[in-house]
């Protein structure tokens, strides 16, 4: 897909992948490109969904390339099936002033990987990662980052949420690599996790490779359970124990959500985590 020169696509281009495979041949491959050049915009959802109770192996690449002052914001969101695996390979180059978007919002699907590659190649170019992960019954939801900084004065940032719960796992691993020429870098980098039983894990490896001496980069993680104190008031308000804790971990999550611009995107993505949140006890 090429976003030409100057184009605002007005409505958000949705890529829907729906599995119905009543057989044994349940491998999929797939691959997007898009480039989006000088002055473009786009946002992008892809939504993939299992109708099935076949478990499939989803696997999919995508390349993209945004362009002098093009803006590209990609929205991940999929239901597939606590047996399925799923894992998403992302590479971008970022030209000058040019400004990538990702948000994920994972399900129980048995393994889920996201691996993101974002290089900062031009002046002032910047890339926003923000996730927010449900994970529950014994899954393994991981996310791999690699940010580049090449060029001068360039902005990445990272925020990623999580809570844990049924023995299931989480992964967070990212780095920020600042070349020797990508002077002015401001780096940020942060993964928090709740974990709601003593039998769930979270592992984080954040890390900094910094080459330029002019640089503000920081990393940050931290792990922990529910307040007590918190579900205590709100249960002293009138909530019962499950609306407060569902409370507590709506409040935790959104604000990965809230960054959204698009309001009618935020609206749904608000919904999908509201539904995930319910299935939560």
């Amino acid at each position: 897909l090429y976003v030409k020169k100057g184009y605002e696509c007005k409505k958000p281009l949705v890529i829907y992948n729906i599995f119905n495979t009543q057989d044994d041949n349940n491998f999929f491959n797939q691959k997007i490109i898009i480039n989006v050049e000088e002055n473009s915009k786009l946002d992008v959802v892809i939504y993939s969904i299992n109708l099935n109770s076949v478990p499939i192996f989803l696997n999919t690449s995508n390349f993209f390339l945004v362009e002098k002052y093009g803006l590209l914001k990609l929205f991940h969101i999929n239901q597939l099936n606590k047996k399925d695996i799923y894992y998403n390979l992302s590479e971008t180059d970022i030209l000058e002033n040019g400004v990538f978007e990702n948000l994920i919002l994972p399900c129980n699907s048995a393994f889920y990987k996201d691996d993101i590659k974002c290089t900062l190649k031009g002046k002032h170019s910047s890339s926003f990662v923000n996730g927010a992960i449900l994970s529950k019954n014994n899954t393994h939801q991981e996310i791999k980052t690699i940010i580049k900084h090449i060029g001068e004065k360039t902005k990445s940032y990272q925020k990623i949420k999580c809570v844990l719960s049924e023995s299931s796992k989480s992964i967070f691993q990212g780095k920020i690599y600042v070349d020797k020429n990508a002077q002015k870098t401001d780096g940020y980098q942060l993964s928090k996790a709740i974990l709601l039983d003593k039998d769930s894990e979270f592992d984080s490896k954040p890390e900094l490779e910094i080459y330029a001496d002019d640089v503000k980069c920081s990393h940050g993680s931290t792990s922990g359970s529910l307040d007590k104190e918190a579900i205590f008031y709100l249960m002293s308000r009138g909530l019962s124990q499950l609306e407060a804790k569902k409370l507590l971990i709506k409040g935790f999550l959104i604000d990965s959500i809230e960054s959204i611009t698009n309001q009618e995107i935020k609206k749904y993505f608000l919904k999908k985590l509201e539904e995930q949140i319910n299935e939560h006890r």
